[in-house]
């Protein structure tokens, strides 16, 4: 009966621990996701990203433009002098036939008239009209819309993969911060341990139980300790400057850190997402294959159609004979160009064809990449739990040495000793659980297995 209450008990206190240790996690993971929310809308090299991908959207409108009729008011005004002339002779047609009429009436009711020099060039002329012009027929128009659209996609892709690798980045910054704050506590210890051993020092020396030498080194111990405290709050502030930087917050603002339990991670617990990356190419291949229909489309024929409504005439001078309008349809085909098109087709024909090399490529890499992060996961996990095992024989030593150097059995050198390895062995575990982290967060990213909150 007692064996079975025992059981009992030790299932209660192990699901404590786990309820304890999950929310603790739970809480952790709010507090990094409020921060990656953050970084995702004030991070400055992502607002960059928006801008160019709002410009694409833009270029597309553009494009689009160009099936719709276009009007344009043109206005020109001309006034010349001299230049070269016609000679109209008037006056050696018509002069002989009046001087007889003149005779014949016995009268001078006609009158001499001199020959005329008219210039090529008009004097007082304007032309003012509105022209409105319609593509019929332009595939060109077709193939370049087609290409802005997959830049959108283009631009997107480039996006997300920056959105995903800024997420891998905050974490990683978010670790180093919670692994910084860790050494301080670590040596924040160390020093009240060393107080602590160079005040019974001291009250040995005061009894004639040690000589002096015990508490000056106990001094030159708490010195060097201090020292590594100031370094690792240094080193904390420059961790807090670079997550704020990354945050676009101001660089000494003060961060929310939620110390998590150091638990083992599931190496195998992130499912694998699709690689913006390849969209990317994906997107540049159709881009590369519409630019080939692009260029052969140069070949094909361009049908439009325009009418203008306008006056000409002696300057400032506007009424019905002045008023005139023009309807046309033109047709332009491109004959010979010395096949400069076939030479275009077959450059977008190449770099298509390089692109589906590319794809190819990249795919691999990123398997190799998953791989090569998930077996750098497992090796960052053996070293954590090795150095989680050590420290905690190092901290079981330093007791049992601490106990007997109290007790008069054991020298301060070796106390200083077990003291040097405790510390230096709950850094260690403090660096390689960073790494666990670190290591998880380049497989998520290698994985692609961070969900957005969009995306949900």
């Amino acid at each position: 009966m007692k064996q079975t209450n025992l059981v009992r008990l030790l299932r209660v206190l192990y699901m404590l621990t786990l309820t304890i240790l999950a929310r603790t996690a739970s809480a952790q993971d709010n507090t990094l996701q409020n921060y990656i929310e953050q970084g995702l809308k004030n991070n400055q090299g992502l607002r960059q990203q928006g801008f160019i991908l709002e410009k694409s959207l833009y270029a597309l409108k553009e494009a689009k433009t160009f099936f719709l009729p276009e009007v344009n008011f043109n206005a020109t005004y001309l006034d010349s002098r001299g230049g070269r002339k016609i000679s109209i002779p008037i006056g050696d047609l018509l002069n002989p036939v009046y001087s007889s009429l003149n005779q014949l009436t016995n009268s001078s009711a006609f009158p001499k008239v001199e020959n005329v020099n008219q210039t090529f060039n008009p004097n007082n002329y304007y032309d003012s009209k509105f022209r409105t012009s319609l593509p019929i027929y332009n595939a060109e128009i077709t193939y370049n819309t087609r290409i802005r659209k997959e830049q959108i996609n283009l631009q997107q892709a480039e996006v997300d993969v920056y959105k995903r690798e800024l997420v891998k980045e905050i974490k990683v910054a978010y670790y180093a911060c919670l692994q910084a704050d860790e050494s301080i506590r670590i040596l924040e210890s160390a020093v009240t341990l060393a107080r602590e051993n160079l005040r019974f020092n001291q009250s040995l020396v005061k009894n004639d139980k040690a000589i002096r030498t015990v508490i000056s080194r106990s001094e030159n111990e708490l010195i060097g300790l201090q020292v590594r405290l100031d370094d690792a709050r240094n080193q904390a502030v420059n961790a807090v400057a670079y997550f704020n930087f990354i945050l676009n917050n101001p660089l000494d603002t003060k961060l929310e850190l939620q110390a998590r339990e150091q638990v083992i991670l599931d190496t195998d617990s992130s499912a694998s997402g699709r690689r913006e990356e390849l969209a990317k190419l994906e997107s540049l291949y159709k881009i590369n294959a519409l630019s080939g229909q692009l260029a052969k489309a140069a070949a094909l024929p361009k049908l439009a159609t325009f009418i203008d409504l306008g006056s000409q005439g002696d300057f400032v001078r506007f009424n019905n004979d002045t008023r005139y309008y023009l309807f046309g349809v033109t047709l332009d085909w491109r004959v010979f160009a010395g096949n400069r098109t076939q030479y275009k087709a077959k450059q977008a024909m190449l770099e298509t064809k390089a692109t589906a090399e590319q794809i190819s490529q990249v795919e691999q890499q990123m398997q190799l990449q998953s791989q090569t992060a998930a077996n750098r996961l497992k090796s960052a996990l053996q070293i954590y739990q090795a150095s989680r095992s050590q420290t905690t024989l190092s901290q079981q030593y330093y007791q049992d040495q601490q106990k007997l150097y109290r007790e008069g059995q054991l020298l301060y050198i070796e106390l200083l000793d077990a003291q040097d390895r405790l510390i230096g062995d709950q850094l260690q575990q403090s660096i390689s659980y960073l790494h666990v982290q670190t290591r998880s967060a380049e497989l998520e990213r290698a994985k692609a297995s961070y969900v957005f909150l969009t995306e949900k």
